[in-house]
Formats: structure tokens, C-alpha cells, sequence
């Protein structure tokens, strides 16, 4: 076998097969720009807070708490994404999908009415719910209504569909903090959100009866949640003193413990572990979870850092972080026109001596450069992060069934996700354990040491996910059969 990885499966004969027909009905753009717009509300709704975060936290109080702002959403946006995959393989996906636009839209709404820092945090909590549903499911529909050869091309632009929307996400925060108010971040959801419902609302799917067996168990998810948010916060996340509280730390153990053993005797889990020991799949998950704990550490203090330390503007910290959008946007898009042709492997090993390069000229090169330096330090993390997101997507759809797709696109999302949420909750209590209660210029001071050490957490995170990416290229390689005839799901 070729290290490419990936190879399209062929007729029998000697000549070239003839070119498949065009599947793109007016039915099929409406579904796919429904599903874009889908991903952009949820896309947006993550950096568009980034550098609103610093002013948002300014006006409401209580800085300690400042972590649990994306913490709290990356928490249940990380732990609902189980169970909103395992509903989407029983109940279908346009009605899960539909829902969880609703539950959005909905908590978008209350954060803009917060009146303090705990109210902004309980909301951000539930919109959190939606996001769990959104991105995984695009994805799985995606998965469904094309065969994986033009997939792999269509990942790659929904990738960077996502990075597009960040891209934009900074900016308009920047613009609407400086103009009419932070509050409006969240309530641009609502027609963006209503477009998107219109849009599918004429899609209807076709699902193999096989997929109708088996039940919803949401005891695993709530288990996740708590003993996920009660490790956090036992580790010290959120306290003005960041001091842990090892008690509950240690509760919080026993309670992911009961979480696994129920997933482990299900005859039909919510989380797939039994998927983690596929020679595929395991290694996918594992580099995406480094992967987003990078991602989402910069994305929380980078802007913190040109805003609260360098003195920069909101715009300069969109600046900062936009090139992560422009980076990965790029890269996605040629990760997935060209993965076929090059094979996963090479995009994933070459993906993690970018997450090295940026990860360590944020950490080097920030003292001298300021917001230059994390701005080519995001900008190569992003090229990072896109090289790998569409190929172990493909890579992880493409070993399972229809009945299992949402459960494991889902378990992709987690593990991207829950890396995020771990990650920005201990580099915040690394921050706060240099911060205290100091002022001034000696908090100042403070942040700057705190968040430094916070990039060189994130380096360290970067050269593990090299390893692993490297390890991948240098295993024997696994083929993925392509098939045109891979079709499940077709809008009627």
C-alpha cells in the first residue's frame, strides 16, 4: 500500500470509469447552503465573543469568573454532543438539527438580556446545548447526502465555511462592542438562525429501518457534564484564589468513572468508546482533543492579551485572531480538494509542525513583536488546525455505518471540544494563580507572566500532537474505499 491512505474504488474493466453525473439539484444547493448557514451561526458565536469577552467582562464584574464564560459553553457544547449524535441515528437528523437551532437561537437571546457575570455564564451554558447540535450534525448530513469522494472536497469548503464565519466573527464583535454594544453579539443569532430553519425545512430523509433500533439513555450525557464541570471547578477554575478543592476533585473521578462503566455495558451507548480501539478512529480522536485544546487556548487569551495587556483595541484583538480563521480556512480548503490524491496521513503529519511553529512564536516571539507576534503565531496554528479538521473527519465517517455516523461524527466533535473546555479552564486557573487580587500595573504585569506561561502550555500541547501525527504517518497505512454509490440521504 502507497502512504496516500486513501484510494477511490474502481468499475471492473480496463478502461477509465465514466464520469459520474451531476447530483446537484436546486433541491441539494438549498439543503448544502442551509447547512452552511447553520455551521456560520455556530461558528460565529465562538470567536464574535473572543474579543467582545475583555469589554463584556469589564462591565459585568467578577474577572475570576472570566474562564467559565467559554468554559461553561465549551463544557455542554462538548458533553450534549453524544446525545444529540445517538438521536440523530435513531429520530433522524433534520428534526434533532431543527431543535437544536431552536435551543440556540433561544439561549442567544437571554445572554443579551444578562444582567451579571453568573446570569451571562447560566446562558451561555445552554446555548452551549444548541451548539452541541449544530456542527456535528451538519457534518453528518453531509456525510449522508454525498459519496466520499466529493465529500472529501465538500468537508474541506464546510471547514472553511467555519473558519470564514470566524474570520468575520472578530470584527463584527470588535464593531459592535465599539458601536451599539456587546449585547447585540448574541442577538445577530436570531436572523441568521431563521434563515437557516427556512432553508431545511423542506428536506426530507431516508434512513434504513435498521437505524430506528435502540434508545435514547441520557444518563451518560448528564454523568459527562457533572463530572466534567465538577473537575474544573475542584481543580480551581473560577475561584479568585484558583486554590483546588480536591475533595470534589476527587468526586468528580468517580463520577466520569460511572460514566464509563455505564457507556461500557450499554447495549446501545451514547458515546462510542468501543470506537476509540479502532486503529482509525482512536488516533483521530486523540489528535483533534490537542488540537482543540490549542484552538480554543488562543482564541480565549490572546485577545485578553493584546487588550488587557498590550493596550490594544478590540480591533487589534480581532486582528489577532482572525488570522486563525484565515489560516485554517486555507488550508481546509485544500486539505480536502487534495486528500484523495495525497492521502490523510501527509495532511495530518505536516498539520502538527504547524501547531508547533505557531504554538512556540507565541510563546518566543510575543516579548518583541506584541500583536504581530500573535497574529503569525494564530495564523500558523489555524493553517494547523485546517490541514487536519476535513481529512480525520473523512477519516472517522468513512469507518462506520449510516446507523453509527452521528455517534461518531459526534465523538470527533467531543473530543475536539471537550480538549477545549479542559484546556481553557486549567490555563485559566494558571492565569488567575499569577493574577490574585493584584491592580493596576501590577496586574498588569501578572497577566503578561500568567499568559505567557499559558502559550507555553500550549507549545508543549502542540509538540504531543506532532508526535502523534507523526506516529499516524509512520504506521502502516489503512485504505478507505470511496464508493459513488455511498448515498443514503437524498433531499426529496
Amino acid at each position: 500500500m502507497g502512504m496516500g491512505g486513501v484510494r477511490a474504488s474502481r468499475g471492473g474493466g480496463g478502461g477509465r470509469s465514466p464520469r459520474p453525473p451531476s447530483i446537484w439539484t436546486p433541491q441539494l444547493i438549498r439543503v448544502v447552503v442551509g447547512l452552511m448557514i447553520s455551521l456560520f451561526v455556530a461558528a460565529m458565536d465562538t470567536t464574535i465573543i473572543s474579543t467582545a469577552l475583555p469589554t463584556i467582562a469589564h462591565d459585568l464584574g467578577n474577572f475570576a469568573l472570566y474562564p467559565w464564560v467559554f468554559s461553561g459553553y465549551l463544557l455542554t457544547s462538548t458533553t450534549t454532543v453524544p446525545l444529540w449524535g445517538r438521536a440523530a441515528d435513531l429520530y433522524g437528523r433534520k428534526p434533532v438539527l431543527m431543535i437544536g437551532l431552536a435551543v440556540f437561537v433561544l439561549a442567544s437571546m437571554l445572554c443579551g438580556f444578562s444582567p451579571n457575570m453568573l446570569a451571562l455564564i447560566a446562558f451561555r451554558t445552554l446555548q452551549g446545548v444548541g451548539a452541541g447540535c449544530i456542527q456535528p450534525l451538519v457534518f453528518t448530513l453531509v456525510g449522508d447526502i454525498l459519496p466520499t469522494d466529493r465529500r472529501a472536497k465538500m468537508q474541506g469548503l464546510f471547514s472553511s465555511m467555519w473558519a470564514l464565519a470566524a474570520v468575520s466573527g472578530p470584527a463584527l464583535g470588535a464593531t459592535l462592542v465599539s458601536t451599539i454594544g456587546w449585547r447585540w453579539i448574541f442577538d445577530i443569532n436570531l436572523p441568521v438562525g431563521l434563515v437557516a430553519c427556512s432553508l431545511l425545512l423542506g428536506f426530507k430523509e431516508k434512513r434504513p429501518e435498521s437505524a430506528r433500533q435502540g434508545r435514547l439513555d441520557p444518563r451518560s450525557a448528564i454523568l459527562l457534564t457533572a463530572g466534567v464541570a465538577a473537575l474544573l471547578v475542584g481543580l480551581g477554575t473560577g475561584s479568585a484564589s484558583a486554590s483546588p478543592i480536591w475533595p470534589l476533585a476527587a468526586a468528580a473521578l468517580v463520577i466520569l468513572a460511572g460514566f464509563v462503566l455505564i457507556e461500557l455495558k450499554s447495549r446501545h451507548p451514547t458515546v462510542p468508546l468501543d470506537l476509540l480501539r479502532h486503529p482509525l478512529i482512536g488516533p483521530a480522536v486523540l489528535i483533534v482533543s490537542l488540537a482543540g485544546t490549542i484552538q480554543f487556548g488562543l482564541l480565549t487569551y490572546v485577545p485578553l492579551y493584546v487588550q488587557e495587556v498590550l493596550g490594544g483595541s478590540p480591533f487589534a484583538a480581532g486582528w489577532a485572531v482572525t488570522t486563525i480563521s484565515i489560516g485554517w480556512s486555507s488550508a481546509s480548503t485544500l486539505a480536502g480538494w487534495n486528500m484523495m490524491r495525497i492521502g490523510y496521513q501527509r495532511l495530518v503529519g505536516l498539520s502538527g509542525f504547524f501547531l508547533v511553529a505557531g504554538t512556540l512564536f507565541a510563546t518566543l516571539g510575543r516579548p518583541q513583536m506584541g500583536v504581530a507576534a500573535v497574529a503569525v503565531a494564530s495564523g500558523l496554528v489555524g493553517v494547523g488546525l485546517g490541514l487536519l479538521s476535513a481529512p480525520l473527519l473523512i477519516v472517522v465517517q468513512s469507518s462506520v455505518s449510516w446507523g453509527r455516523r452521528g455517534a461518531a461524527t459526534a465523538l470527533n466533535q467531543l473530543g475536539r471540544t471537550i480538549g477545549g473546555a479542559v484546556g481553557v479552564s486549567l490555563l485559566g486557573v494558571l492565569v488567575q494563580s499569577r493574577v490574585g487580587a493584584s491592580r493596576g500595573a501590577e496586574r498588569v504585569a501578572a497577566l503578561d507572566s500568567g499568559i505567557h506561561q499559558a502559550f507555553g502550555v500550549l507549545t508543549v500541547v502542540a509538540v504531543v500532537a506532532l508526535v502523534v501525527a507523526l506516529l499516524i504517518l509512520l504506521l502502516r497505512p489503512h485504505q478507505l474505499e470511496v464508493s459513488p454509490a455511498e448515498v443514503s440521504t437524498q433531499p426529496d
